[in-house]
């Protein structure tokens, strides 16, 4: 048996990399002057699996929040009884962001790994004024000047929606994961036709990986669902690993 030290940084580390499967200037008063890219509100349910395994499904969602630009993003996770080795089903990741036709800026951030410890658990918060991100992760405060641009692993999601809906060629994001500020890199690797539970699509498919790692990350965004993801994998050493299949879309 596994030390609960051990199950609790297991969850911690499984959640991250769901969320980072699913990938600006001026005072915030500016931007919601602008007008807002055609962001759709939506809720998306994923089919996960892991080196073949069925795992449970995993839910997101990208919502309107109560002022004029801010949106929420949240993500919660359903496993399956092999699933919940991994994750636990009271997980919950929540952004708070404010889009603009500019850019997409994090506000604030929190991820809670659903155990009664909070040694996992991570919150952000943004002062884009100041040009700093506070928080703590693992237990640990912490504080990093950030440039526009910056995203968390929640408002990556949506970054990158913004990005293509605006005919945008993202290269890159710089993301704050867990207690870490990290550089990713983009890149498009054409077109394909892609079938999920919830249908067949006609996809964009985009790359990331980050600067010294091993694994990399495919994302199927289909144009017709306003580039919602809807298939992503993520390869270690070339190999698959993890995989997320849209079972289901719905809109407000």
């Amino acid at each position: 048996m596994r030390p609960p030290d051990d199950r609790r940084a297991r969850h911690g580390s499984a959640w991250r990399v769901l969320a980072i499967l699913l990938a600006c200037t001026g005072p915030l008063a500016a931007m919601a002057e602008t007008t807002a890219p055609r962001v759709e509100a939506y809720t998306a349910r994923y089919q996960v699996s892991y080196r073949g395994l069925a795992g449970g499904y995993v839910e997101s969602s990208l919502n309107p929040g109560s002022a004029p630009g801010v949106w929420l993003y949240a993500t919660r996770a359903y496993p399956n009884f092999l699933g919940r080795i991994a994750v636990s089903s009271a997980a919950r990741e929540h952004g708070t962001m404010q889009i603009s036709g500019e850019c997409v800026r994090p506000l604030e951030f929190e991820f809670n790994d659903g155990t009664a410890e909070d040694a996992k658990d991570v919150r952000l918060k943004f002062d884009w004024n100041a040009g700093q991100v506070t928080g703590v992760a693992d237990g640990e405060p912490f504080t990093y000047d950030v440039e526009p641009g910056t995203q968390d692993t929640a408002s990556v999601q949506t970054a990158m929606l913004v990005e293509l809906l605006a005919g945008r060629t993202p290269t890159g994001f710089a993301i704050v994961t867990g207690g870490r500020l990290r550089q990713y890199r983009y890149w498009s690797e054409g077109t394909a036709r892609v079938t999920t539970p919830a249908g067949e699509y006609e996809t964009v498919v985009w790359a990331s990986q980050r600067d010294g790692s091993s694994r990399l990350s495919r994302v199927w965004h289909a144009p017709a669902l306003g580039y919602v993801p809807v298939q992503a994998v993520q390869y270690r050493k070339g190999k698959p690993e993890l995989s997320m299949k849209l079972a289901s879309l719905s809109r407000p």
